[in-house]
């Protein structure tokens, strides 16, 4: 009978039949839809679960993921998901699933798979170029004191030398007429004759192997280099490369943020 069937819903609530009150079979039937809604919520989505979350302000029995402790004797459901007692903080963090090895619940940093990278620089032979034309005047050299060198030892043999010397001689001619210096019959006369040339010579001169000793000093030498160009070969070669860091300060995807909740329970 409907009776029967009323205290039947207040045992299934946990609650005593009393007359004085007249709405505890409301109250019976809210808790027993709030139950079965638990129930359903549990095998739904289980405890410990992260879920998406729009706004900054979670629903009733959820809280948001930010590091933070919890009361695991209020909430053992929970604590038997998160036995540290603490919520994971999910600010900025995605869910991956565990590969083999990895501990549940541990935190990875940010990376990229190793990798290589290409790069080639064209070979171009730039040929042969000529530098600017520079005049760089008169320059001297440092004063410096060479010493006393000497010269290399050469053996110059027996050398002569050319021939010379000829020569002649003046005497007086004095001829008086009638005397036995002038011809018989001739006239006085006088005056000055040569000799005919000789006397010339030559020497020969032993020179033989010696050196010489030539005190250089101390000088200096200017040195006019004047307005000139050089040619520069470049020929064919090739360049490294330094490839410059680009991209963002993590690696990401295109996303839109949410908070992370979970339900206490």
């Amino acid at each position: 009978d409907i009776q029967t069937e009323n205290k039947n819903i207040l045992a299934e609530a946990q609650m005593t039949p009393d007359p004085s009150k007249n709405n505890q079979l409301l109250t019976a039937i809210k808790a027993i839809a709030t139950a079965i809604a638990a129930t359903a919520a549990s095998v739904a989505v289980p405890v410990g679960t992260p879920l998406a979350w729009p706004t900054t302000t979670p629903p009733d029995g959820y809280a948001i993921m930010q590091g933070q402790a919890f009361d695991t004797a209020k909430y053992p459901k929970t604590a038997a998901a998160y036995p540290s007692g603490k919520l994971p903080d999910m600010r900025g963090q995605t869910i991956k699933g565990a590969p083999d090895g990895r501990a549940l619940l541990s935190l990875e940093a940010d990376g990229i798979k190793s990798h290589t990278h290409t790069a080639t620089a064209s070979n171009t032979d730039l040929g042969t170029k000529t530098s600017a034309a520079f005049d760089y005047g008169t320059k001297t050299t440092s004063n410096t004191d060479l010493g006393t060198k000497a010269t290399t030892a050469f053996d110059y043999g027996t050398k002569t030398t050319n021939s010379t010397g000829a020569h002649v001689h003046t005497y007086v001619t004095d001829h008086q007429t009638g005397s036995l210096r002038g011809p018989s019959g001739g006239e006085n006369s006088s005056g000055n004759a040569n000799t005919s040339s000789a006397g010339a010579h030559t020497h020969t001169v032993a020179i033989g192997s010696h050196t010489h000793n030539v005190a250089i000093g101390a000088h200096a030498h200017t040195v006019a280099i004047g307005a000139h160009t050089h040619t520069i070969v470049m020929g064919a070669h090739g360049h490294t490369i330094t490839v410059a860091a680009a991209g963002n300060a993590e690696n990401t995807v295109k996303n839109i943020a949410f908070n992370y909740i979970v339900r206490l329970a």
